[in-house]
């Protein structure tokens, strides 16, 4: 399977061991990018002496597997971190799936899906394989036992020493911490560790180790000796025919068509009256704001969905029934198109009232690249690539993902809400800053000094930075929970210490920090209970 077995064991143990070290009771940081790279250098290292080559198709991957995880730790708001983060393992299991064979941008779903399955049974499956042969291969040498003999003989001098450096290493370790305070402090620190209350904490770490060692050997055992043995579904290997008539799938397609023409000729009387013509109709400005967004969302992914499973089962053997799926599919998108509009205006007159949340800054993004995907799915249709249709899904998602990292999520929040200043009627609502990122510190100073602000706004939003300097000072997590936003907004909050210096927190019987203010006691999170 392999020539160098030791090799790849050790190469599995560190990477293994690096799931303890780097996240053992640690928030995640830099850490996830340094291990990444210790999986990528365990990869590389291992094909260069086993003598397998990297396919030139599946560099790019290498590149977005650390580009993602290097924003993991460039980022601190949630949901673009942890976006982050599975975009990165994603691409390393493609890479691992694909490093020698290099086909993984013409995988199909059922590809993935193969794909995952393979990963988790040869996860587990091949390192007992290796141990098999690793067996036999000893019980096939004729000096087996002479070698076992000889390894236990060798091995005796090292225990003896050890037995023997024990006693003489205590004595000495009891003078020299007699002699140096810092040094007997360091010492106690190390026999702490190795209290035995610790015990079964430190079987559970050495059992997860072993966990993570075993199905990392498997998994670069995977990339090693199968990764070049791809094979697609529907290329490569048998898969059912196209089963579905192409007078069905007109008949499906032409109803989707018609439906979506009665719904798209009533949202056209909204695009220029807004909220007067909805109260006309009896429905309140929230009502119509707030509840067709989520399912309009839904409505383009089924219609994706639908387009995509029609386009891999449809019979299309004459031109004419190509022709007629590809129109059908272009006037679908064009009925989505205005689907989605629709959607962005409905929640752009929630944000003209009431500002930007999270989830209303993802939903804007995610309603773009959606409306982008469609139109890849067109084009890739009309040139018949129908194979690519889920590597235009993986670069919509990637390049979602992306976007919310140069947007910076947190950060545009609190410039929107400057913006909406200009507005006499505007509310700012400081509640909603509490719990945004550190990402959104430098945008939360130019906040404070806003013309338009007032006074206790201004106190208020001094009490949400005295918040975050205090979740700083609290923080001992060490460097490998190191992030870029965290390291400048330590730096902003010293530069802008007039700001918030003043607010004394206080703490009630439940451990939440406030701040007494005229207005009333101001606490540093928000315990709010909606979504949008």
């Amino acid at each position: 399977m392999v020539k160098n077995r030791s090799s790849l064991w050790y190469c599995a143990l560190i990477v293994g061991w690096g799931f303890d070290i780097l996240y053992w009771k640690k928030p995640l940081g830099i850490s996830f990018a340094i291990h990444v790279l210790l999986l990528l250098g365990a990869l590389i290292f291992l094909a260069k002496r086993e003598g397998k080559r990297l396919s030139p198709k599946s560099i790019p991957l290498i590149g977005l597997a650390l580009l993602f995880s290097f924003l993991g730790f460039m980022r601190a708001e949630p949901f673009t971190r942890t976006l982050n983060h599975l975009l990165s393992l994603g691409f390393l299991g493609l890479l691992i799936l694909s490093y020698q064979g290099g086909r993984w941008k013409e995988y199909n779903l059922s590809d993935y899906i193969v794909g995952a399955f393979r990963l988790f049974t040869n996860g587990i499956g091949l390192p007992f394989k290796l141990i098999a042969e690793a067996k036999e291969e000893k019980e096939d040498t004729e000096e087996g036992e002479k070698v076992k003999g000889a390894g236990w003989k060798k091995a005796a001098p090292y225990l003896r020493g050890i037995l023997l450096a024990l006693p003489v290493v205590a004595v000495l370790a009891g003078l020299l911490s007699e002699a140096d305070p810092i040094f007997s402090k360091w010492l106690g620190d190390l026999i702490e560790l190795l209290r035995l209350e610790k015990l079964p904490e430190y079987i559970l770490r050495l059992v997860l180790i072993g966990i993570w060692t075993f199905v990392l050997a498997g998994l670069l055992l995977h990339s090693l000796s199968k990764s070049q043995e791809e094979k697609l579904v529907g290329v490569d290997q048998p898969w059912p025919p196209r089963f579905l008539g192409s007078t069905e799938t007109t008949i499906i397609m032409g109803a989707v068509n018609l439906l979506f023409f009665a719904f798209v000729s009533i949202q056209f009387r909204y695009f220029f009256g807004g909220e007067k013509n909805i109260s006309l109709d009896g429905y309140t400005f929230s009502e119509y704001a707030r509840r067709g967004f989520g399912e309009l969302l839904a409505v383009a992914f089924f219609t994706l969905f639908i387009i995509m499973v029609l386009s891999s089962i449809t019979v299309r053997k004459e031109k004419k029934d190509r022709v007629v799926f590809s129109a059908l599919t272009g006037v679908m998108t064009a009925f989505i198109g205005v689907i989605l509009v629709s959607s962005l205006q409905r929640l752009a007159l929630y944000e003209a009232a009431y500002g930007f949340t999270r989830l209303r800054a993802y939903s804007h993004l995610c309603v773009i690249w959606i409306g982008i995907l469609f139109l890849a799915i067109l084009v890739l249709e009309i040139l018949g690539k129908h194979r690519y249709f889920t590597l235009a899904s993986l670069a919509a998602v990637a390049a979602f993902v992306l976007t919310m990292n140069a947007v910076n999520v947190d950060a545009f929040i609190v410039k929107s809400n400057i913006q909406r200043l200009s507005d006499p009627e505007a509310i700012l609502d400081t509640n909603l800053l509490k719990d945004l990122s550190m990402d959104s510190l430098p945008a939360l100073i130019k906040l404070a000094d806003a013309p338009k602000i007032t006074v206790q706004e201004k106190i208020e939003i001094g009490v949400v930075l005295a918040c975050r300097a205090d979740d700083l000072e609290q923080d001992d997590s060490g460097w490998l929970s190191f992030t870029l936003p965290n390291a400048l907004a330590s730096k902003t909050l010293q530069e802008n210490s007039s700001l918030w210096k003043d607010v004394s927190l206080k703490e009630n019987e439940w451990g939440a920090r406030y701040a007494d203010l005229e207005s009333g006691e101001f606490y540093c999170a928000y315990y709010y209970q909606g979504w949008d």
